[in-house]
Parts: structure tokens; C-alpha cells; sequence
């Protein structure tokens, strides 16, 4: 018979094996996102782009520190940042901001195999 305590730990490690599936295919619509950013697209695109970088950010850095991804969680946080000062700049996803997000990106792709 298990215990409370061990009945927990056995679905907060589910929770975490869950988390961890759940993570690897937002990262891949981050990715898959970040492929389709262009520079020269009209402004229209790139916004709606963007905002999907965003949500996705968002969603990873709400909820990675709790199954203990502290660092995604952190860089998570940094990209959404990044895309909200983007979007409000209103002038677009120029080169050093497109190179700062793939930067962002591979670290949160880097962070979430440790």
C-alpha cells in the first residue's frame, strides 16, 4: 500500500512527465515560428508572428518553474518580453531583433533537454 506522500510524488512526477511533452511541442511552435519571421514581411505578418512567440513564451514561463525548469521559466520570460517590446516599437522585427530571439529561442531549446 502506498502512502499519501508517495501517492503525491507519484503524480507530481506524472504531472512533470506531462509538462515535459507539453513543453517540447511548444518549443517546436516557437521554433516553427521563429522560421517564418522574416524581416522584409509586412509589418501585419510579422506582428501576428510575433504574438504567436509571445502566447507560447508566455505559456512555458508561467509553468516551467513549477515542474522545476527555473532557467526556462527565466528565458521564457525574457522572449515574451522581448516580443511585447517588439510588437510596441511598432517598426518590426529588424536583424539584431530577429537574431536576439533565435538567441532566445536555442537557449530555451538548450535549457529544456538539461
Amino acid at each position: 500500500m502506498t502512502t499519501p506522500n508517495e501517492e503525491l510524488k507519484r503524480k507530481l512526477e506524472a504531472l512533470k512527465r506531462t509538462f515535459a511533452v507539453t513543453l517540447n511541442t511548444r518549443l517546436g511552435e516557437i521554433e516553427a515560428a521563429l522560421a517564418r519571421l522574416r524581416s522584409d514581411a509586412p509589418l501585419a505578418d510579422q506582428v501576428d508572428t510575433i504574438k504567436t512567440l509571445l502566447e507560447q513564451a508566455h505559456k512555458i514561463a508561467g509553468s516551467a518553474g513549477t515542474f522545476g525548469y527555473g532557467q526556462v521559466s527565466v528565458i521564457a520570460s525574457e522572449t515574451e518580453q522581448l516580443c511585447d517590446s517588439i510588437i510596441k516599437g511598432k517598426h518590426g522585427a529588424d536583424q539584431p531583433a530577429l537574431g536576439s530571439l533565435a538567441a532566445k529561442v536555442a537557449a530555451l531549446r538548450e535549457q529544456s533537454v538539461q
